[in-house]
């Protein structure tokens, strides 16, 4: 398994993998409507700078997850706002950093502005859980 690193420090998740693909492949995964579909959740459009986002249910379209992309330097770096229905409408903050690699791309996720308290204890496990199936579903992918 490629799945590197996992941290949990000060209610922020981090992640790293490496994908056997070049970076603008990976990048079209992250913001291709198509691509994002294989991998995490269909999306409502491309992912554009300074747009909402929707991504749905591959089930029954049912609303998953929602933001706005707040930065992007294409195959490089994204950043969004993002939330879920547990999150009770508080945003948090998904980056998306590429690098190369040897044979491919360095992909790293950090999401951070999570629940600090007691109550957010199981959601943070639950996200972290939920990114580390998503980014072996990329994986699987490259």
């Amino acid at each position: 398994m490629t799945l590197d690193t996992t941290q949990m420090t000060d209610t922020t998740i981090r992640k790293s993998v490496f994908l056997a693909a070049p970076k603008s492949r990976v990048w079209d995964f992250l913001t291709k409507s198509d691509q994002l579909a294989k991998w995490f959740h269909p999306a409502q459009s491309d992912l554009k700078p300074g747009e909402d986002y929707l991504l749905t249910s591959q089930k029954d379209g049912d609303r998953m997850c929602w933001g706005s992309v707040q930065e992007m330097q294409p195959h490089d770096y994204m950043k969004w706002s993002f939330t879920v229905g547990p999150l009770n409408g508080v945003m948090t903050t998904v980056e998306w950093s590429l690098a190369d690699a040897p044979g491919g791309t360095r992909l790293t996720l950090e999401h951070r502005g999570l629940p600090a308290n007691s109550d957010g204890y199981g959601l943070v496990l639950a996200l972290d859980k939920g990114w580390h199936g998503f980014l072996l579903n990329l994986h699987d992918l490259d």
